[in-house]
């Protein structure tokens, strides 16, 4: 979901130095045949537009990595599957198993009103959050609006948004539909759910994302920045057409729970495997998390649960989340078993509605999953 849209200044982004080092305990980069089947489709991703490509497969205990095209423009460095990236929307997925731990944890219901927990917050123009239940946020069935596409938002990367401000920005449209009559994506239902987070433990989300997922899954290269711009380590440049280099140049405040983690393809894949073969949720909140409604998403046809998503391929289903970020793209599927995954990553907005390009990424979504 390319959600985290802005207009964007022209600037100088930080300089590429040496990648980390691999987090994969069985690794391979050469010729195999899934690994050519896969540079082929990464290869026809550059050719299509994408300066640089990343895609990570994983069959059993065997993880692979390829890529292709580069990192930086200015300096041609090659893509390399160790740099951070800013993975947008899939940041959903970890926002959602938090509240789903603390509901697990008795501390929230997911019948709770938003109301309840943050009282006078969603309110006018036909907003109530006495009538917005917490599943519906992590849903997208609340009807809340978008506040991204605002001006506010769109014209003054630069500055330091409060949740609070962000949602305020929604609240004054009508809501699109009641809430549960319908489907629509919204970054605004996962500020909420941030906020409620911070609510309902006294602590920052932050805190919570590390001491609760990062740190015991050893997610070494990921983190939640909240008003930082630049990366915490060695990273991939992101362009966004007309700007050009737009790494360092937007506050995450605009994104923050919807979408502001920075992260690498092997922890998000190390966090999607945890997370759907059941290690970070008992059964009843993975239930809950699954449950599930069909719905169109720009064009992608999926189902969508509670902040995780279920999409069909050639060989069967993959559960995971995308997210897009200015100048970055990340696509994440595994399965239930966690035997099989793909990671994708690209480093532009330009390519985002070309059709040829979106036909060639979904035969290389499917050939990394299934072949």
């Amino acid at each position: 979901m390319l959600r985290i849209v802005s207009t964007l200044i022209a600037g100088t982004a930080l300089a590429t130095v040496a990648a980390p080092a691999a987090n994969a305990a069985t690794t391979s980069h050469g010729e195999h045949g899934l690994d050519r089947k896969v540079k082929a489709a990464a290869d026809r991703l550059v050719a299509d537009g994408a300066p640089g490509v990343i895609v990570m497969t994983r069959r059993g205990g065997h993880v692979s990595h390829v890529t292709a095209g580069v990192s930086d423009q200015a300096t041609g460095a090659p893509m390399d599957h160790r740099l951070l990236v800013r993975v947008g929307s899939v940041t959903k997925s970890f926002a959602a198993t938090v509240v789903l731990q603390l509901a697990a944890e008795h501390r929230l219901s997911l019948d709770d009103t938003v109301e309840k927990w943050l009282p006078g917050v969603v309110r006018g123009n036909g907003n109530d959050g006495s009538k917005i239940t917490v599943r519906q946020l992590l849903a997208q069935t609340s009807g809340l609006n978008e506040y991204v596409m605002d001006p506010r938002v769109l014209g003054d990367p630069d500055r330091e948004w409060t949740p609070a401000e962000l949602v305020a920005i929604a609240m004054e449209k009508p809501p699109a539909h009641a809430p549960g009559a319908d489907w629509n994506y919204a970054n605004t239902n996962y500020i909420l759910a941030g906020m409620i987070i911070e609510k309902v433990t006294g602590r920052p989300v932050g805190t919570e994302l590390r001491q609760r997922l990062f740190t015991p899954l050893r997610l070494r290269h990921t983190s939640y920045p909240t008003t930082s711009k630049t990366f915490p380590g060695p990273y991939v440049h992101g362009y966004y057409p007309g700007y050009g280099d737009v790494s360092t140049l937007i506050s995450p405040s605009s994104a923050r729970t919807s979408g502001g983690i920075v992260s690498t393809v092997d922890d998000v894949a190390k966090f999607n495997r945890a997370l759907f073969t059941g290690r970070l949720l008992p059964a009843r909140m993975m239930r809950e998390m699954k449950t599930v409604r069909p719905v169109n998403d720009d064009g992608v046809i999926e189902d969508y649960g509670l902040g995780v998503a279920r999409i069909k391929f050639s060989c069967g289903y993959a559960w995971g989340h995308d997210g897009g970020f200015p100048g970055y793209r990340t696509w994440s599927y595994t399965s239930t078993d966690g035997r099989r995954q793909a990671m994708l990553t690209y480093n532009t907005s330009a390519v985002e509605h070309d059709e040829k390009f979106r036909a060639d990424l979904g035969k290389a979504a499917d050939t990394a999953f299934c072949a």
